[in-house]
């Protein structure tokens, strides 16, 4: 059954992060997850007996100085993915998502691609012997990250498949995905072994999951038949306080 995180950063905020985690708690998730990495004191303080973490995030969508896509950041990139996982892995937390970075001047994708694989396959060699994950995120272009390098889940896979990792997977962002291709059943019945985590949204407005077009339950249903154990993060913007928003989502998603 696959295991739902609410965030840190889009519920309760203005609070401690030690309340947040109580709040989060108190609405019954087990389980957290964060935009934030690099701050071991940040991580701690989420980290409760009640909420456990299980998501930090290496590097933001236009963090150019660790475009993991560009031969000039890849070094910085890989120090920054050494650091995150080693805060990550001292509150018990294995995985973390990075992003490929956004389309370069005078570089071809194929260029980008070219060296997107080799550093992401460098990173996951360099995570192995911890047991640590990271989940490369694919997003839309259409709506939300015009410039952004990588908008198509098939070739996300293939460039995971490429890296020669197993630690290095697809982050199959739901709402991301169904702006971009749709077909979102048939994709993940081919793929789900190649996904590591998942978030969710509403299409349109990336609010509360029961507030758009997406049959969120019948695909967490099919999520589950596929076999898949992981996390799926609540990264949608809430309309709702924190509390009314994240008691609706539980029980809209029958968990």
């Amino acid at each position: 059954m696959p295991k739902v995180a609410a965030f840190f950063d889009l519920f309760f905020k203005g609070e401690p992060l030690e309340r947040q985690a109580e709040l989060i708690a108190e609405c019954g998730y087990k389980y957290a997850e964060t935009w934030k990495g690099a701050d071991l004191d940040e991580l701690k303080a989420m980290t409760s007996r009640d909420v456990k973490l299980v998501s930090v995030l290496v590097n933001g969508v236009t963090t150019k100085e660790y475009f993991p896509n560009d031969v000039n950041t890849r070094d910085a990139f890989l120090e920054r993915v050494d650091k995150i996982a080693d805060n990550a892995l001292a509150v018990g937390c294995k995985q973390a998502i990075v992003t490929a970075g956004c389309q370069l001047n005078r570089k071809s994708y194929q260029e980008q691609r070219a060296v997107l694989v080799e550093t992401l396959a460098k990173a996951g060699e360099m995570l192995k012997s911890r047991n640590f994950s990271i989940n490369l995120e694919t997003l839309n272009t259409d709506v939300n990250h015009a410039g952004y390098l990588l908008n198509d889940p098939t070739d996300t896979v293939a460039i995971c498949k490429e890296t020669g990792c197993p630690n290095v997977k697809m982050l199959y962002d739901i709402y991301h995905m169904g702006i971009m291709t749709g077909n979102l059943t048939d994709f993940l019945r081919f793929n789900i072994k190649h996904i590591g985590h998942f978030h969710m949204a509403a299409i349109p407005g990336r609010h509360e999951p029961k507030r758009g077009e997406t049959n969120y339950p019948f695909l967490f249903g099919e999520i589950d038949k596929l076999g898949y154990e992981g996390y799926i993060g609540l990264e949608y913007m809430p309309l709702l306080p924190g509390r009314e928003s994240l008691l609706e989502t539980k029980e809209y998603l029958g968990i």
